[in-house]
């Protein structure tokens, strides 16, 4: 399969790169930098140039879209004294969200364009609304699975959402199978340690995670099993390790934690993630089997 991948550059594009190299697929990356280590043909192009990108995706079967543009405050944003998000950047932040709407939907209107017959887009465990909320909002249920209500307060979950939506489109307009693979925040190796202090303080990042992760390296693999899998339209489907960062009874969390959710149904015994990761199991026949967190 040609696969084009957006973002090749990025944390997770390497990964999905080799991940798609050593399976036998040809692979075209586009970022706006080259990496330190090319192991496909890249090409320096702005995302934000349709008629740039359409004239890379010529000929390509598949699209892996992960381009972005950071939102800073997904990183520094959190006091976890206080446990609030703070939002410092309101203009940069509206800027980084006309950015990165315009290179979505200049991504997917450029694979329609040439004919490509299947899309993985990567979106975020952030469209529900929990990550990153202004004011405080507790999931309707756990653990919470693809058919949760969407409720983004902020501009990064906002992008997600939007970019969920134009799949939503595209699949009816062409009728092409399109995976919207909402990801939970995606470590290496080198953020072990940063995970570890994570495991030994369950609100350092409050609540809104589940105390979910995902290791880079089913995270790429659950890119190309998106490409080979068989399904229909648009789906979306939550991307994280079935087990949380934090070695406590999830049930124990929730209860400590997240005590007014009083809908409690099944997948949650054990150190289960509260992010249900049922229908990525069935449909595409994923299983996080790295743990950066033992």
């Amino acid at each position: 399969m040609r696969v084009v991948v957006t973002g090749g550059s990025g944390r997770l594009g390497q990964y999905v790169i080799r991940e798609l190299f050593t399976h036998a697929h040809g692979v075209l990356s586009l970022d706006v930098v080259k990496p330190r280590e090319c192991l496909c043909p890249t090409q320096v192009v702005d995302l934000q140039k349709f008629n740039a990108v359409t004239s890379y995706m010529k000929g390509a079967d598949a699209v892996v879209h992960l381009a972005r543009i950071r939102f800073p405050y997904t990183e520094t944003g959190f006091d976890p004294v206080t446990q609030r998000w703070e939002f410092s950047d309101p203009a940069g932040d509206a800027d980084r969200f006309q950015q990165n709407v315009a290179v979505t939907s200049n991504v997917l209107a450029a694979a329609e364009a040439c004919g490509v017959r299947r899309i993985v887009c990567g979106s975020s465990l952030a469209v529900y609304g929990l990550y990153y909320p202004t004011r405080p909002q507790l999931p309707d249920y756990l653990p919470v699975d693809e058919e949760h209500p969407r409720r983004p307060q902020d501009p990064y979950g906002l992008t997600k959402l939007v970019g969920e939506q134009l799949c939503d489109a595209l699949a009816l307009r062409t009728g092409a199978p399109v995976a919207s693979l909402r990801f939970a925040g995606v470590y290496t190796e080198a953020h072990r340690s940063m995970l570890l202090e994570r495991k030994k303080n369950p609100l350092i990042r409050g609540t809104g995670a589940l105390w979910s992760y995902i290791d880079a390296r089913d995270a790429a693999r659950v890119c190309r099993l998106a490409l080979e899998s068989n399904f229909s339209g648009h789906q979306a489907f939550n991307i994280c390790a079935s087990e949380a960062i934090i070695s406590t009874a999830t049930r124990d969390l929730i209860g400590k934690y997240l005590a007014d959710v009083t809908d409690l149904r099944a997948g949650l015994d054990g150190c289960q993630s509260g992010y249900s990761t049922g229908k990525a199991k069935d449909v595409l026949r994923f299983k996080s089997l790295c743990n950066l967190v033992d």
